[in-house]
């Protein structure tokens, strides 16, 4: 189901679209052919995808460096850029992907000295999208315990839970996993806060459906989207299935 106008019209209504809709896929366009971005945008639009995710990485924060903003920029799509920073200076980079359009923005707190300013500088405007304001998201390392969020639980829009470290392959989500997002909720009703949970890494068919057991609004998944064999309208098909058994 891919948002109306109205689920559009403000961050609340968005919120409460990707909550109805769960679990939403976000289709990670790094494990794309990057030289058919375009090819691949057009396939997963046709296929019904809501969420587009783009993994920027900088080499320091993690081993990977990928394309930043001006990929995010030239990305002309109807779907929504959902944004994951894994880079060592958020606050950096914060405006330049709120610029190219982000329309959620995760940032991580392992090294990031001020959490709270990055959350500040997320409470705006999606670009050309007047009184909608970007998703503020934070991600959490796989050792990361969810508690530090507390103080803050409130002013986040969405926590995103990884699997998996950051620019390294393999893991997957597990039982441990499982305990971070209940201990998640615990927190976020003690706050009386309500964020959306996604989760991160490590996601196939194989894999796809522990982690809709633990009931999150958002699974992202790349390299089993664009996996050789098969179609990615058949690859997405296949996930969706899988996480609904």
């Amino acid at each position: 189901m891919f948002p109306s106008l109205d689920d559009l019209a403000t961050r609340d209504a968005l919120k409460a679209c990707l909550r109805r809709a769960a679990p939403s896929l976000s289709v990670g366009l790094l494990a794309a052919d990057a030289m058919a971005y375009g090819t691949a945008v057009a396939d997963l639009e046709a296929a019904g995808t809501v969420l587009l995710h783009f993994d920027v990485m900088d080499g320091v924060f993690c081993p990977a460096f990928t394309a930043g903003p001006p990929l995010i920029a030239a990305t002309k799509t109807t779907m929504l850029k959902d944004v994951h920073l894994m880079v060592a200076d958020p606050l950096s980079v914060i405006p330049a992907v709120l610029k190219a359009g982000a329309d959620i923005v995760h940032v991580h707190p392992e090294g990031l000295s001020h959490l709270h300013r990055a959350l500040v500088m997320l409470d705006a405007d999606v670009a050309g999208r007047p009184g909608r304001r970007v998703l503020r998201a934070v991600a959490l390392n796989p050792a990361t315990p969810v508690d530090g969020l507390a103080p803050v639980l409130h002013e986040i829009d969405m926590v995103t839970l990884l699997a998996v470290d950051p620019g390294w392959s393999g893991g997957a989500p597990d039982a441990a996993l499982g305990r971070k997002v209940e201990r998640l909720r615990r927190l976020a009703s003690e706050a009386g806060a309500d964020p959306l949970i996604a989760i991160d890494g490590g996601i196939t068919e194989a894999t796809i459906g522990v982690a809709s057991g633990f009931r999150p609004d958002i699974i992202v998944s790349g390299s089993a989207v664009f996996k050789a064999g098969a179609s990615i309208a058949d690859n997405l098909e296949g996930l969706r299935r899988a996480a609904s058994r």
